[in-house]
C-alpha cells in the first residue's frame, strides 16, 4: 500500500540516525580526544586561510568537515539560522474565498510573523486538491514551496487515474494543521428534519433525492459513502466544486440533501435556509449544540472530520520542515487564531503535533478510506 512507502522510508531514516547515534556513543574516550585535537588545527587551518571571503555559513561547514559530532551540532544551528531567506509559497489545492484557504491565510498571517519572511498563498483549484499536488511535488525540495494537503491528495492512487506524482513518496510531512467537521443537510423543500427520516425518505424512493456534495475523491464524498454503507441511505449523488455551489443549489431547492462543511453552513443555518440533520463527528459541536452527532445517533463508523496539513516535496531539509513546524504550532496556538476557527466549528491538533504524528495519522486515515472506497468499488474513477 501507498501508505507503507511513505512509513517504511521515514523510519529508514530515523533507524539510521539511530545506528549513528549508537556507533558515536561506542567510542572511546582515549580514540576520541585525539582525534578533535587533530581536526580542529586541521579545520582552523582551513578558516584561517579562507577567512577573507568565506560567510559564517560556510565556516561551519568547513569546521564539521573535518571534525566529530561536536562541530556538527554547531553547524546545525548555524543552517537553521538562515532559513528562510525569502518568502515562502503555500500552494493551495482549492478556490479562493474556500474552506482551504480561509484556513491557510489565518495560518499564513501568524507564519509571516514567527518566520520574519512572508507566507504568500498561491490557490491552484482542480481534481479536489491533486493539481497543486502535482504542482508541489515537482518543486525545488528547498523549504520554500509547501502544500496544504487534504485527504483527497492521499488517496489519489485509490481514487484518480493518471495523476502523475505518489504523495507517499513525493511528499514530507510538517504538520496538522486543523480537522474540519460536516453537516448533513436538507433543503427547506424536505419534510423529514432527521437523520433517521431522512434514511426512511430516501429508501421508499431509491435514487428519488439527491445528495449534493464535493467532488468525487472529496471528504464530502467520502462521508456520504461511509453513511450509505451504515444506513442504507438511497440518494443520487451530484457533486459540485466547493461549498458554495452546492448550498446555492440548496437554498434554490434544485438539491435534496447536502455535506457541507460547519464553517461555510453556519450562515445559512443562523438564517433558517436549510436544516442541519447531523454532524459528522463523534459528539456535538459548541457552533452548533442542538445538533445531534452521528455517533450519538448510532453511527459511529460513519462520522468522520475533514482535515488539512502542511506537507513538503520530499528531499526538504530537515533544518526546514523543524523551523515550519515549529512556526506551524505557534501559529495554531496564537488565541486569536484558536477563537476564530473554535467559533466555526474547527478542532485543532493535538500537543505532538510533530512530522512523526502526522505520518501515523496519514497512514492510519488512508487505509480506512481505502477500504470504504473498494469495497463500493470506487476505484479509478478519473
Amino acid at each position: 500500500m501507498a501508505a507503507g512507502d511513505f512509513f517504511a522510508r521515514h523510519a529508514a531514516r530515523r533507524a539510521a540516525a539511530g545506528e549513528v547515534s549508537r556507533f558515536n556513543a561506542s567510542i572511546t574516550l582515549n580514540h576520541w580526544l585525539p582525534r578533535v585535537a587533530v581536526n580542529f588545527v586541521l579545520a582552523l587551518g582551513v578558516v584561517m586561510r579562507s577567512r577573507m571571503y568565506l560567510g559564517k555559513r560556510s565556516v561551519g561547514v568547513l569546521v564539521v568537515a573535518g571534525s566529530t559530532f561536536p562541530f556538527a551540532a554547531m553547524s546545525t544551528e548555524v543552517v537553521a539560522e538562515v532559513y528562510p531567506k525569502r518568502p515562502i509559497t503555500l500552494v493551495v489545492g482549492y478556490p479562493a474565498g474556500g474552506t482551504a484557504d480561509f484556513i491557510a491565510r489565518h495560518l499564513s498571517k501568524h507564519m509571516t510573523e514567527e518566520l520574519g519572511q512572508k507566507v504568500v498563498i498561491e490557490n491552484r483549484a482542480g481534481a479536489a486538491g491533486n493539481v497543486a499536488a502535482a504542482s508541489v511535488a515537482k518543486a525545488d525540495p528547498d523549504g520554500y514551496t509547501v502544500y496544504m494537503a487534504a485527504r483527497p491528495s492521499a488517496l489519489h492512487k485509490t481514487m484518480y487515474k493518471g495523476v502523475n506524482y505518489d504523495f507517499s513518496k513525493d511528499f514530507v510531512p510538517i504538520a496538522m494543521v486543523t480537522s474540519v467537521p460536516y453537516v448533513l443537510l436538507a433543503a427547506k423543500h424536505i419534510s423529514e428534519t432527521t437523520l433517521q427520516g431522512a434514511i426512511s425518505l430516501s429508501r421508499a424512493k431509491p435514487d428519488g433525492y439527491t445528495c449534493a456534495s464535493g467532488d468525487i475523491g472529496s471528504t464530502p464524498h467520502l462521508i456520504y459513502e461511509a453513511l450509505r454503507e451504515r444506513t442504507g441511505l438511497q440518494c443520487l449523488y451530484v457533486p459540485y466544486k466547493g461549498d458554495v455551489p452546492v448550498l446555492t443549489e440548496m437554498i434554490a431547492g434544485r438539491a435534496d440533501f447536502a455535506i457541507v462543511t460547519a464553517p461555510a453552513v453556519l450562515p445559512q443555518l443562523e438564517s433558517n435556509n436549510l436544516h442541519a440533520l447531523a454532524v459528522f463527528s463523534d459528539s456535538r459541536l459548541p457552533a452548533l449544540p442542538s445538533v445531534p452527532s452521528v455517533a450519538e445517533l448510532g453511527y459511529p463508523d460513519a462520522g468522520a472530520l475533514g482535515w488539512f496539513a502542511i506537507m513538503a516535496p520530499t528531499g526538504t531539509p530537515t533544518h526546514a520542515i523543524a523551523r515550519l513546524n515549529r512556526a506551524i504550532n505557534r501559529a495554531l496556538s496564537s488565541q486569536s487564531v484558536r477563537e476564530k476557527l473554535t467559533q466555526l466549528g474547527y478542532t485543532f491538533p493535538s500537543s505532538d503535533n510533530t512530522p512523526e504524528a502526522l505520518e501515523v495519522f496519514l497512514e492510519e486515515d488512508t487505509h480506512r478510506w481505502t477500504t470504504i472506497l473498494e469495497s463500493r468499488q470506487s476505484v479509478g474513477i478519473h
